[in-house]
Parts: structure tokens; sequence; C-alpha cells
């Protein structure tokens, strides 16, 4: 395995896989797509965003992703590619709710997958490399930010919660522009969320 600097920290230029990956995540969790998944009528107020906010923590990001997320990492870990493969091509089968994040999901997934093309002695990674080039499985973004996690040795801990606040963070600011969200309303709706993370993730890496 690839590890993370001595010092436990990360390129300064978000040049590095990983937190790229996070600074991608606007193009997959955007505000209007979320509401068209939960049902919800496009935000015109703070209060909408929190009810929004609340619903898509609850209802995507507790139970379907950060799971999916550390399912991938532990397999790409133990070295079981066979399984990641086959956890990423039964995912929108399992998880219907998906299917309006799939292109952007795949997409940001393909994309940060062939950078890790160079890591030729990850054989986890090559062979889901593979997997996709051939189309034998989509490649979605949650697949692939799970294996980077592992490749460079991200703890489970602190992938899942940066993961999880800069998730609820894309979807604030694509509502943002539209609601004009100053800074004060901004952190209070990530605050309220972001403090039920603790909790959810404790459960998933206990």
């Amino acid at each position: 395995m690839l590890t993370a600097p001595d010092d436990k920290s990360l390129p300064r230029a978000r040049h590095h896989p990983y937190e790229a990956q996070l600074d991608a995540l606007e193009a997959v969790v955007c505000s209007d797509t979320i509401s068209q998944i939960l049902g919800f009528a496009p935000s015109h107020s703070v209060e909408d965003l929190e009810r929004l906010l609340e619903c898509y923590r609850k209802s995507l990001l507790e139970p379907i992703e950060l799971p999916t997320i550390k399912r991938a990492c532990t397999l790409t870990t133990r070295g079981h590619a066979d399984e990641l493969i086959k956890q990423d091509q039964a995912f929108t089968g399992t998880h219907p709710e998906w299917l309006l994040l799939m292109p952007a999901s795949t997409r940001i997934g393909r994309d940060y997958l062939n950078r890790l093309r160079p890591l030729q002695d990850e054989r986890v990674v090559q062979r889901f490399i593979e997997a996709v080039k051939y189309d034998r499985t989509p490649g979605h973004h949650l697949t692939v930010f799970g294996l980077t996690m592992a490749v460079f040795s991200i703890a489970q801990r602190q992938g899942l919660a940066e993961y999880a606040q800069f998730a609820l963070q894309a979807v604030v600011s694509t509502a943002a522009g539209k609601l004009k969200i100053n800074q004060k309303e901004r952190d209070y709706l990530l605050s309220k969320s972001e403090a039920q993370l603790p909790k959810s993730i404790g459960r998933l890496v206990a």
C-alpha cells in the first residue's frame, strides 16, 4: 500500500487524488438533483434547504453513501478485487434512487480512477480499472473514493467524516447562489447536520 506523508498531511495544491475527489463532489450531489430524488420542490428559502439537507443526510448520505465507501475501502484493503467489482455492479440495482445521480457519479468516478492508473503495483486498482474500461462495471465515485482511501492509507473514520462534510457542503454550495445565503446561514445549516455525523460514523467503524 502507498502511504500518506509522515506528518499525515496531504499536498497543499489539492492535486492529491483523495482531496481532489472531495473537491469534485459539487458535480455529483447538486441540490437540485437531490431535491428531485427526495421528492422536494426546489428550495426557495434557508428553511427549505435546511429540510432538504436533513433528509439528504438521513436518506442518502448515512444509509447509502457512507456504508458503500466503507465497504469499498475494506474490500480494497483486503485485496478482494472481485467483490469490489460486484459491489459496484450491483449498486444501482440495490439503490434505484441513485439512478438520477449515476451519470455524474460514474463520470467523476471514472475520471479519478484513471488518475490512479500509474499505480501499477496496486492489483485491486488495476483490476478495477480494467473492469471499468471494458464496461463490466460502471465505476461509481463512491467505490472509487473508498478504493482511494485504502490505497493511500486514509483512516476510515477520517475518510468517511471528510466525505460526509464535503457532501453536505456541496448540497449547500450548489443552492447558495440562488438563495443568496450568507456565510452565517451557511455555517448554521452545516453545523446542524455535521453535529450528527460522529454518531453515525462511529457505528460504521465500530
